[in-house]
């Protein structure tokens, strides 16, 4: 099909590029709509669909741009979305060092989404968890994207992961934790991820600005 006339459908209805599986993610598809690439799940978008409009909001409600962090980690690179954000549209120089386990998603973002292309993006391909007990750096924000289709892993919610995570913090720094809680268990393990919040001794808010994602931000003093 012309690029043209495919660029011109996609405002219609989305193409299907690509499907492949992943043994940590399942299902994988990109689609091409509104003239755009976007990643996503059997039940979820992974990157420059929701979740990106969702950031926009974060990232303006905590006036990321005014912080003007000098590092960034991101658990949970998926495609780039957040990167995109970042640097497309909100023009920061920040070092980012994006985690991600999946090499599927690494695969996708590099060859349909140009993630490469992005100065001072470092990508670690690692989980998650491992990264943040072997690793001794420390950043001005993090940011915590860590799913499996909708559902967040029990393990990310445990306040050993949390405890590591603010320990990679740098003084004054900023944690934010994306989390769905639209089912039952999803809220049961939302509240459980604040009493490890409080747990740690740490103050946090919670904005609920897109949905059924509620984020957690919580600042170091």
């Amino acid at each position: 099909m012309n690029s043209i006339v495919q660029n011109f459908l996609s405002y219609i209805w989305g193409f299907r590029i690509c499907t492949l599986y992943s043994a940590l993610n399942g299902k994988l598809e990109v689609w091409y709509i509104s003239g755009k690439y976007r990643l996503d799940s059997e039940k979820a978008n992974y990157s420059f669909g929701s979740l990106h409009r969702l950031f926009q909001k974060v990232f303006r409600e905590i006036n990321l741009t005014a912080r003007n962090p000098e590092s960034l980690l991101l658990l949970g690179l998926g495609a780039g979305s957040i990167v995109s954000v970042l640097r497309d549209e909100l023009n920061m120089t920040t070092r980012i060092t994006g985690v991600e386990h999946d090499d599927q998603v690494i695969q996708l973002a590099r060859e349909y989404f140009g993630i490469d292309r992005y100065k001072g993006l470092t990508i670690v391909h690692v989980d998650a968890a491992v990264f943040v007990a072997t690793n001794d750096q420390k950043f001005d924000c993090i940011v915590i994207d860590l799913f499996h289709d909708r559902n967040v892993p029990e393990k990310f919610i445990q306040r050993s992961f949390l405890d590591q995570c603010f320990r990679h913090l740098s003084e004054k720094g900023i944690l934010i934790f994306n989390y769905i809680a639209a089912t039952k268990r999803q809220r049961e393990g939302f509240e459980e991820l604040k009493r490890n919040f409080v747990a740690l001794g740490r103050e946090f808010r919670v904005l609920e600005l897109l949905g059924e994602n509620k984020v957690i931000v919580a600042e170091t003093s």
